[in-house]
């Protein structure tokens, strides 16, 4: 394993003769096993290392790569152990990895950065594209603002006295738990209407102005979308990739979407 990187810059002078190619891809919802899009996904980690023997690669994950994790069970790290050798191998590489909280990963720590180098963003990040435009990079879930049910969910489990019942309880009742959850939001969301599950534009371009940002690239919504939200604002959401193994890339030629 190879010893903890420095801080991985953000932002980039763009003026260098050589920008680094940065590339988008949310909810991978890995399990652990050997899944037509968990092999997909080791198969593209392959070849952003080996394109990072000729360019800067950096790797934004919006969310949800993991189907669950928690940083303090060591069973995880055994269940994902495929996943996080193939992210280890990419960062040796030279692969910079950045993580955002999702639904079902929120719960990082030092772990995924001496592992694989993961830098944790958590909610959110600004950075600027090659063509200079700064984007707002976050997960997404917390623009669905007419899902008050999830939200409210959101901040009991994400809370400390929840956090720290899990960490203490026996692997196999926390397995369980796990399991009722996963069974619980999805049926939660199949009951909810479609307009429930929808980003709120107005709020998308005032997290941009408060942000002082031109694009605002997110997940979580398993449909891939682009729209303009006026005065030079635009929401990029980006695909699901254990449904379509693609996202958006942005380096000299431009930013635009591709696939793996």
């Amino acid at each position: 394993m190879k010893t903890e990187p420095v801080a991985n810059p953000l932002q980039y002078d763009l003026r260098a003769p050589r920008p680094p190619r940065r590339y988008f891809i949310s909810d991978l919802h890995l399990d652990g096993q050997d899944t037509p899009h968990a092999l997909k996904f080791r198969e593209f980690l392959q070849r952003l290392a080996e394109e990072a023997q000729t360019c800067p690669i950096e790797l934004y994950i919006l969310g949800d790569l993991f189907e669950f994790w928690y940083e303090y069970r060591r069973q995880i790290f055994r269940l994902y152990a495929a996943d996080l050798a193939a992210l280890e191998a990419a960062w040796q590489a030279g692969v910079r990895i950045f993580l955002f909280h999702g639904n079902r990963d929120f719960a990082y720590g030092r772990y995924v950065r001496r592992r694989f180098g993961g830098t944790v963003l958590g909610d959110g990040e600004q950075i600027t594209l090659t063509d200079s435009r700064p984007a707002w990079l976050e997960h997404g879930d917390l623009l669905c603002t007419a899902d008050r049910r999830y939200l409210r969910f959101r901040a009991v489990v994400r809370s400390w006295p929840v956090r720290l019942f899990f960490r203490l309880m026996p692997w196999s009742c926390a397995r369980k738990l796990i399991e009722r959850l996963r069974e619980h939001t999805s049926a939660d969301k199949a009951a909810k209407s479609e307009a429930t599950l929808q980003i709120d534009l107005e709020a998308a371009r005032r997290r941009l102005e408060e942000r002082r940002c031109k694009v605002l690239i997110c997940g979580h919504l398993h449909a891939a979308q682009a729209s303009d939200l006026g005065a030079g604002y635009r929401l990029i959401v980006l695909p699901a990739w254990c449904e379509t193994q693609a996202g958006m890339v942005d380096d000299a030629r431009g930013f635009r979407e591709f696939r793996a």
